[in-house]
């Protein structure tokens, strides 16, 4: 699975009003008869400032978003406002920086530098985000990669695009699509669990008097083979599997529902889709999603544009039923 969308809803503080509010306030305008293609091409404007012409850092997190641009290339291509729709997509450019490392040629390894802590390395995603003038929630979606993801900058990124003096810019939640999940989930089996813990054992060493300290990564995959597991019920089925499996280690036993990571994929034979899923703390799946399963890459792995909009597109309106209860429009 080496491509997914995360999808985020951003919550506006109640002291901060609605989008139309906060960009008033944050671009100081005066004029009450703005109309709302204006305030959407200013709160587009506001994000450009941020990672338009430079980059912007995290230092926290040693990450940094910004938006490459090649010669001749306008920026508003690469990262577009759709002020009818309330939408910003595109792409962005996302990396880590202060790392020193070494760049060479498969072919020549004399041909070689160094990138400094100064360079940043970065991917490019997909990005789509959704926010009405007059609401207080917003849908972002962003494509993620396999060992490349910009999650831990997505926070910072929208606390400071929203922010306006003192006032806590947003809150960023991980959100999970319920309609994905009932769709699904009618008719699916599971596949597969997989449980991951860290645990740290005490070991005497040879000299009585000294112990020594070991860290272990313990990791369990479950495989139904006899009959099939339904979905239909999936926290029975987790919690089933969780607490009739366990590991001993030392003089414990721990059950597999203790564990801190926890996932599995499930496979819908009438949609020919497997869907893999996380587990929370109280055995809830959440589904993740495959972009692969949607759409199709190109020969290096690539997704056209016009194919993310149409998905993160039709995702949309059927979130906006459940965030807003309506389809804003």
């Amino acid at each position: 699975m080496a491509n997914k969308l995360d999808i985020y809803q951003i919550c506006l503080p109640k002291r901060s009003g609605t989008l139309k509010n906060v960009i008033i306030k944050k671009n100081k305008i005066t004029d009450s008869s703005i109309t709302k293609a204006k305030i959407f091409n200013l709160f587009y404007r506001n994000l450009l400032e941020l990672i338009g012409s430079s980059v912007f850092c995290i230092d926290s997190k040693k990450m940094g978003l910004t938006i490459f641009k090649g010669k001749g290339e306008k920026i508003n291509t690469i990262l577009t406002s759709h002020s009818s729709s309330f939408v910003i997509e595109g792409f962005i450019d996302a990396g880590p920086y202060n790392s020193i490392r070494k760049l060479a040629k498969l072919s020549d390894l004399s041909k070689r530098r160094t990138i400094n802590k100064s360079d940043i390395i970065t991917d490019r995603y997909y990005f789509y985000l959704y926010f009405p003038w007059d609401s207080s929630i917003g849908i972002l979606m962003v494509q993620s990669k396999e060992n490349s993801s910009i999650r831990r900058a997505i926070k910072p990124f929208m606390e400071n695009l929203f922010k306006i003096d003192t006032i806590k810019g947003c809150r960023v939640n991980t959100y999970y699509p319920k309609w994905l999940k009932e769709h699904f989930i009618d008719g699916a089996n599971l596949c597969s669990l997989s449980y991951e813990q860290e645990f740290v054992t005490q070991i005497q060493t040879e000299q009585e008097t000294l112990i020594k300290s070991e860290e272990f990564d313990i990791k369990v995959t479950i495989i139904p083979k006899t009959g099939r597991e339904n979905m239909s019920n999936s926290d029975t089925v987790i919690n089933k599997i969780g607490n009739f499996f366990g590991i001993r280690i030392g003089g414990n036993t721990h059950s597999l529902s203790s564990f801190s990571k926890k996932k599995g994929v499930m496979r819908n034979e009438d949609l020919k889709k497997s869907l893999p899923f996380i587990i929370d703390k109280e055995d809830e799946i959440h589904p993740i999603i495959p972009i692969d399963e949607y759409i199709s890459a190109d020969e290096n792995g690539d997704f056209k544009r016009n194919d993310l909009k149409s998905l993160c597109d039709n995702f949309l309106e059927k979130i906006k039923l459940e965030i807003y209860g309506f389809e804003h429009k």
